[in-house]
Parts: structure tokens; sequence; C-alpha cells
């Protein structure tokens, strides 16, 4: 009688087993899981991303405010997160290791999945990252500083940059396009000897010469100056009635303010690093108000159910403060590009190169049901629907090489509050940046 039991257990466990093996509605056995699907089961953790800022260094001024950025949008993502796995920031500064060093602890140290803003010093371990890719399928490298580095790197499983943003340069041509369009007639270009800063300075000598602006100089200076007194004296010899500068905030604002101090009164544009509050606290109120314009070339939202979502969350959140005004340039590409991440792990099934790759344009790019926050987005993945993410800024669409698609617009510092004053034209924009 001992044995009864065992029999028992016995004849149980083989119907649990024939039934985990029965026949379903189409006749066909359930698969076993792949070698991919018991992986993801066996992951634990968080997903970790790693995050590229500046704390140091001519961007110091940032850091605070991009770290704000990114915990508000993981936080909205990890209600429910890609995987089951919620995604953790690990903030990385750059500004007094630098970017290729700050990369590889990211990566070998801390074993992050996600490299998050490789910027104008990728180069310099472009070779090593590549080789790390290869032989490890990961990191993903989703980028809100992307648009520094050449176009034709990028969008691919072997080299996973996807852009946050249009290219930098992008930005560079909309200030060249309002300029012409306010009827600048002496144009001065100024430029910090930072990479980023450089191309932007070739990409508005090239658009100039496009579209017939008049530049009378080209002056490149170092950053991290208290005075630009000698710069400013040679700005006000060119006689201009417009100047263009490409910079960080306070450099910029340095000059801006100089050139106030001077008795110049100038229409003046700079691009998206000017949209933090180190700017106006810089430059000064007296110093923007004697000018003509004080203006920034930077990246637009769309007004619809995406951005009200979003600012609803932002505005009541604890980062609001941090991180200032809701359609900030810079709060936008990072909330979209993150969100769009997240959606394409998901959709990928898998934190590897080689198949996120192919689901960021996936969840981006049409064809697909229409989503416009990540709740939607992430429940259709999961229904098996195909997705077409418009976001913030608008359709999400990547060229072959991870350059996204964008909206180019206006602002203004009014009062100590950043307005959106005009917009440019996107296909204008584009056409002379691929002069």
């Amino acid at each position: 009688m001992k044995d009864k039991p065992s029999r028992i257990i016995t004849i149980a466990l083989v119907v649990l087993f024939a039934c985990a093996l029965s026949i379903s509605a189409g006749g066909k056995k359930e698969a076993a899981p792949t070698e991919e699907e018991g992986a993801m089961e066996e992951a634990a953790g968080p997903i970790k991303v790693g995050h590229l800022t500046y704390h140091t260094g001519p961007f110091a001024d940032v850091g605070p405010w991009f770290d704000g950025i990114t915990e508000f949008t993981l936080s909205v993502i990890n209600e429910d997160p890609p995987l089951g796995r919620k995604m953790v920031a690990v903030n990385q500064d750059i500004g007094t290791i630098g970017e290729a060093q700050a990369a590889r602890k990211l990566i070998e140290q801390e074993k992050c999945d996600i490299l998050l803003n490789p910027a104008h010093e990728y180069l310099s371990y472009r070779d090593w990252l590549l080789g790390y890719l290869k032989a490890n399928d990961s990191p993903l490298m989703p980028s809100v500083h992307g648009g520094g580095i050449l176009r034709d790197i990028g969008g691919t499983p072997e080299e996973p940059i996807f852009r946050g943003a249009p290219m930098d340069s992008g930005q560079a041509v909309a200030a060249v396009i309002r300029a012409k369009e306010e009827g600048a007639q002496r144009v001065v270009l100024v430029a910090t000897e930072i990479e980023g800063s450089q191309l932007q300075m070739e990409a508005a000598i090239k658009a100039a010469e496009g579209i017939g602006l008049n530049v009378v100089d080209e002056i490149n200076v170092v950053p991290e100056q208290t005075s630009y007194r000698s710069e400013v004296s040679r700005i006000a010899n060119a006689n201009p009635d417009t100047m263009l500068i490409f910079s960080q905030a306070q450099d910029g604002a340095t000059i801006v303010k100089q050139t106030a101090e001077a008795g110049l009164s100038l229409m003046i544009i700079g691009t998206t690093e000017w949209l933090g509050e180190a700017f106006p606290e810089t430059a000064t109120e007296t110093a923007l108000k004697q000018h003509k314009h004080v203006w920034i070339s930077g990246f637009s939202y769309v007004d619809g159910p995406a951005f009200a979502d979003y600012e609803r969350r932002l505005s009541g959140s604890k980062w609001a403060d941090v991180v200032g005004q809701p359609e900030n340039s810079y709060n936008i590409e990072y909330f979209d590009v993150l969100v769009v991440t997240a959606l394409a792990i998901e959709q990928a099934g898998s934190t590897k190169a080689s198949e996120w790759a192919p689901a960021m344009r996936s969840v981006a790019m049409a064809p697909g049901k229409k989503v416009y926050t990540y709740k939607e987005g992430i429940a259709a993945i999961r229904n098996g629907e195909e997705i077409d993410y418009s976001g913030l800024t608008g359709e999400f669409d990547y060229t072959e090489t991870g350059v996204v698609s964008g909206l180019f617009g206006i602002f203004e510092w009014q009062d100590g509050e950043l307005v959106q004053v005009d917009t440019v034209d996107d296909v204008k924009v584009l056409e002379l940046d691929s002069l």
C-alpha cells in the first residue's frame, strides 16, 4: 500500500505534462520557450540607463536639469515598464573626465544596458564601442545630443545611435533662415571652439552662402572666458546689424551682455544651449532689452494629446521646478526619445542592440496604430498591434542613419519666461542643411 501514493503522484505528473503539451485549437502543440525567451524570464534587476551628462565644465548648468527630465520620464515609463523591468538612471558627469572615459565607465563598470547621449566627442571612442557592440550586442544608444554626431553615423544594429532631435546643424540653418527673413544686412557669426559649436558654424556658413545672407565676419572664441572684450571690439568694428552665436549658455550670455555694454543693439540668434535659465541670468534683463532681439533657434512641439498629457504630468511632478518649462526643446527631446526607446525594448522583447534597432523604427514610424503616450503604446504592443508613436515633437520618423524628423521654433526669454515666438519652415531647413 505504500506504493499507491507514488503511483498517483506519477500519474498526476504525466497528466499535467500532457496538458502542457496539449493540442491547441489549431491542432498544433505549444512551442517550448526559445533560448531568448528563457533568458528574458531569467533576467533580473532593472534596465540600467547610463546617462552621459554635465555637472562640471562648460555645460555645468544643465546637470540637475537634464538629470531631472531623465528621472521624470523614467518615472512615467516605470508605471508599467518594458519587459516588466524598471528603468533606472545612472547619471555620469562628463565635464571633467570627458565623454569617452565616462562612456567606458558606464558600460564596463556600471554594466549599463543603455548609453544615453553619445554626443560630439563620440568619434574619440567610436572604435572601442563598435568592438564592444560586436562582442556583446550592447549597449543601446539613444541620444538627445546625437545631432552633434555626423549624420552618416548610426541607425543600425551594429551602431545603434538613434537621435532624439534633428541634427544640431539644423538649428544653425534655422537661425540663418530667420535672420534672412527679418532683413539682416550685415551678419557676424560667432562660435566657441567646441566641436558641436564648430559644426553649427560650418552649417551656418554654407546656409548663408546658399540663401544669400551677407556674412561680414566669422569669429571663433575660447569657451569659459569671463570676458570677451577683444572679440566684442572686433564685432563692433565689423558694423553688423545681426549676430548669430553658437555656444553654451554662459559664453553666449556673456557676449550678449558685453556687446550691450559696448553700446551695440543687434538682432542676435543663438541655439538650444541658451534655453536654460543660466542664459538670461548671465545675460541680464537689461542687456536682453537693449538688443533689438535675442532669439533662440530650437525645436518645437505639437500642441496635441501627447503634449497635453506630458505637460499635466510634468507640471504636477516633483521635478517641475528643476527642469523648467515643459515646452523647452531639451525636455521634449528627452521625453520622446526615452519613451520610444522603452516601447522598442518591449516590441523587441530584448535589450539586445540587434533586435532593438529595427524595433525603434517599427514603433516610431508608420504603418501602425497612432499612439500619443507611453501608456497607449505599451498597451497596444502587448495587445499584438503595430504602433506609430506620434509624440511631443510630432511624427518621430528616422532616416537610415538614425536621424529623426522634427519641428523648428524660435524662442525668446521674456521677463524670465521662455516663450516661443515663431516657427521655421522645416522643409527649407532640411534643404539648406543638405548643402
